[in-house]
């Protein structure tokens, strides 16, 4: 691949070559550097103090066959530096990395300017905001630009909210082709939960040029991971697998898979759709010249044509297609004829919306519509905050309701996954904000047929009005599948002769311009009697006639059966299998007749449980229910040791499960974290009890402690007494305050292979001072064979870090 010069048309370039062969990557640049650093410092900075070093590793992989070789930046974010005391000197260090690899490249490779994670938790699990992560990618990646990088390569990202913030700070910096991997567990979930087709749903969504995976698991997986992508987009995809797992032999850091092992899955890879093929932890220069080995008789797969529709949530997706379950937009969050609603919005109070938002779901929503417009509302401050409390309650993809676009990007801001923007008018000003807003953000866009005259009549009208929008959409470069209209319902009761213009406007709509619509179904029955009946008609027509997502009360059982009865007798329901599974036999006649009540006449009604609120993670209105048993005569250590340890038992159950997420659990964790501050205040002194002692720590020259803060409050919140020393400790230190606070067990995180041999020292010294406390180990790049190998205990994550704590008490 011959570059003469860095081309303005670089993204032309880029995907030309990946339209008609396979592209190397090179492997990886921490394991390089970790052969020659005798102690953990800061691998960026090496960039100006031997550059000679870093250019030489280049060189290595651009021998072994790498078309893209990527800079030494991967911790070269402000916050990263920051730790090492550099994080002043963030635009000469990324300057410099890309510089030494730019004269390595001498215009016969490509250079990606590579961004690696903040190391902190995003809100609301974390206090990093999305904004502030934006500023901080963009600072990074302008750096690299003005170094000369040809491209950037944002990898190894565990939470996508992180690299959206990513994806959209390094676009600010340059229109540079972008390339955006995630790294996944072995049950093939992000860190926060998402699932592979989640992933390269949202990042396409956001115009990166090539999606895709690396880090975490070896390359046997990363086939399934990348196979799962491939399914549901036509997206170039990428993979760096690591080479297997590390161990320490003689105090160097080794990984299980030879080269050649590697190598032999790289036909797998291919077939499963990979286009970029690299190497992540414990790859060399020998593996690339390997993989290169194996590539040469190989081509890329053709890439399949993906016709269907997505939405999604934190950690799934919604397909809408022909072939798929219609999905149902849940309309009741909208304060428009909810008093209660309103009334909680004005006082920026989202807990109803989080309760609705839960009722809607378990009803049979797919997406959540939200809606905070009525008199009083703060609705930029509003519309922020009932998402977020939307996203706690359900996973699900969510419809940010507003035609102010200053209102829709505060949501968007804080919203997870991909959203549907509800909605845009032909209005010129308002359609090219829209439109720039779901570009930038990565969602889809609803077109409601409405300009400056209103309301058309007609269907043929209507359609006009919506291919005016939609050209306008395609014109700026948004995919046709990211394009919703809806040609608008007006209600029977007021102008009855035009309630067939709204269906043929959905055939019309459908058939012409190939993109999907949406419906308002229950408008059509406004100030009428009996409006399920009337409603449900209107619903079964509408679908008939093509219509892809009705927004409608998903709490009204006739409306579900409606939808699945349609979605059988137009083939979206092959052999009625979802109709039967949702229509048992011993439930026909059984349905309600009375209207459906609202949730909150339905709260109003139960007895809250503090074991639901944990487990459901919902803080609110916890001291009035502790309250509560308190005055029943339940002591404060038996509403601990009956509700809330088994609440966190049943949390951790999901959790280790997979239908839990960290999202969950931190969720779960922070409403006990509550309780127990409300019992602690209600506990008399002699009452109060501890587990057992914990001292926990980031071993030395480790800088990286976000697993081990996760494990501290799980930890607090099981009763033990955490002390927490931070990361980059001295063995001494942690020796020292064990010895002097009685601990019960020594807690050690390290996620690099150079620092987990200080683990080792730690142990050593223990030995040597013949004190007697167990270590239990934690991080990614530990085995259960390296903890046993210095006599220690091993904890996947945080909740076996609390199972491994409590077996070590009992032993």
């Amino acid at each position: 691949m011959i570059i003469q010069g860095r081309e303005e048309n670089m993204k032309q370039v880029f995907t030309d070559k990946l339209k008609h062969s396979l592209v190397l990557g090179d492997g990886a640049m921490g394991t390089m550097l970790n052969e020659n650093m005798k102690e953990a410092i800061c691998p960026e900075a090496i960039n100006m103090s031997n550059e000679e070093f870093i250019e030489s590793i280049h060189r290595q992989y651009i021998e072994a066959g790498s078309l893209i070789i990527q800079t030494n930046s991967f911790g070269g974010t402000r916050v990263k530096l920051d730790a090492y005391g550099l994080g002043d000197q963030v635009s000469v260090i990324n300057r410099k990395a890309a510089a030494i690899a730019r004269k390595a490249a001498d215009d016969k490779v490509l250079v990606a300017g590579n961004i690696g994670p903040t190391g902190k938790l995003m809100e609301p699990m974390g206090h990093l905001t999305f904004q502030d992560a934006v500023l901080i990618f963009h600072e990074q990646a302008k750096a690299l630009v003005e170094g000369g990088c040809d491209l950037f390569l944002i990898e190894t990202m565990a939470d996508l909210q992180e690299a959206k913030a990513a994806v959209i700070g390094a676009k600010m910096a340059s229109d540079l082709p972008v390339i955006c991997t995630m790294t996944f567990d072995i049950k093939e979930r992000t860190l926060t939960g998402a699932d592979p087709e989640t992933v390269v749903t949202v990042l396409e969504s956001m115009e990166v040029d090539v999606v895709g995976a690396n880090c975490g698991v070896g390359p046997d997986l990363m086939v399934s991971i990348i196979r799962r992508m491939r399914s549901v987009s036509d997206k170039y995809l990428m993979a760096q697998a690591n080479a297997g797992l590390p161990r320490l032999e003689n105090n160097l850091t080794v990984y299980d898979m030879t080269a050649d092992r590697m190598s032999s899955y790289v036909s797998s890879l291919v077939d499963a759709g990979t286009n970029i093929i690299g190497g992540c932890c414990g790859t060399t220069p020998e593996h690339i010249k390997s993989f290169a080995d194996e590539m040469q008789n190989l081509k890329p797969r053709l890439i399949p044509q993906i016709t269907f529709s997505k939405l999604a949530g934190k950690d799934q997706t919604v397909f809408i297609g022909s072939e798929f379950q219609t999905p149902i937009i849940g309309e009741n969050i909208n304060p428009t004829s909810r008093k209660h609603l309103a009334n909680a919005f004005r006082n920026l109070d989202s807990q109803p919306a989080m309760e609705e938002a839960k009722a809607q779901f378990e009803a049979g929503a797919s997406v959540i519509d939200i809606n905070t417009g009525a008199s009083g509302v703060d609705q930029e401050k509003m519309m922020p905050l009932a998402i977020t409390a939307v996203q706690r309650a359900v996973r699900i993809p969510v419809s940010i309701d507003s035609s102010d676009p200053k209102i829709i990007e505060a949501g968007l801001k804080i919203v997870h996954g991909k959203p549907l923007l509800n909605s845009t008018t032909a209005k010129t000003e308002t359609l090219e904000q829209m439109v720039k807003l779901s570009k930038k953000y990565g969602a889809a866009l609803l077109c409601l047929t409405l300009d400056e005259a209103g309301i058309p009549e007609t269907a043929e009208e209507r359609f006009f009005v919506a291919e005016k929008m939609v050209r306008y959409a395609e014109s700026q470069g948004m995919d046709l599948r990211n394009i919703f209209v809806d040609p608008l319902t007006l209600t029977a009761g007021a102008q009855q002769n035009l309630v067939m213009e709204s269906i043929k406007a959905v055939q019309m709509i459908k058939e012409k311009l190939g993109v999907r619509t949406v419906l308002g179904v229950s408008n059509i029955s406004h100030g009428l009697p009996k409006r399920e009946g009337l409603t449900a008609s209107f619903l079964a027509m509408a679908m008939g006639s093509g219509l892809d997502m009705p927004i409608i009360n998903p709490r009204e059982p006739l409306f579900r059966l409606i939808r699945s009865g349609a979605d059988v007798l137009t083939g979206k329901d092959h052999n009625a299998k979802l109709y039967l599974k949702e229509n048992h036999p011993q439930d026909v006649g059984t349905e309600k007749k009375e209207k459906t009540p609202e949730i909150h006449e339905i709260k109003e009604k139960e007895k809250v449980n503090l074991k639901d609120k944990i487990i459901d993670g919902d803080s609110n209105g916890l001291e009035v229910i502790i309250e509560s048993l308190l005055e029943e005569g339940k002591e404060s250590l038996d509403i601990i040791n009956e509700l809330i340890t088994p609440a966190l038992e049943v949390v951790g159950t999901k959790y280790e499960k997979g239908t839990f997420f960290l999202p969950q659990l931190l969720m779960s964790a922070e409403t006990a974290q509550k309780s127990f501050a409300v019992l602690k205040e209600k506990m008399p002194q002699n009452e109060s009890q501890h587990a057992g002692t914990i001292v926990l720590a980031t071993v030395k020259g480790d800088i990286h402690d976000i697993g081990k803060n996760i494990v501290a409050v799980m930890l607090e919140n099981h009763g033990f007494r955490v002390i927490d020393l931070g990361k980059d400790v001295d063995s001494d230190l942690i020796i020292r305050t064990a010895s002097e606070e009685k601990a019960d067990i020594i807690g050690l995180s390290a996620l690099m292979t150079t620092t987990m041999q200080q683990m080792a020292v730690v142990a050593d010294k223990l030995q040597q001072q013949k004190l007697n406390v167990p270590l239990l180990l934690g991080g990614a790049v530990l085995t259960e064979a390296y903890a046993k190998s210095i006599g220690a205990e091993y904890a996947l994550d945080a909740v076996q870090a609390v199972k491994k704590a409590k077996d070590i008490l009992k032993s």
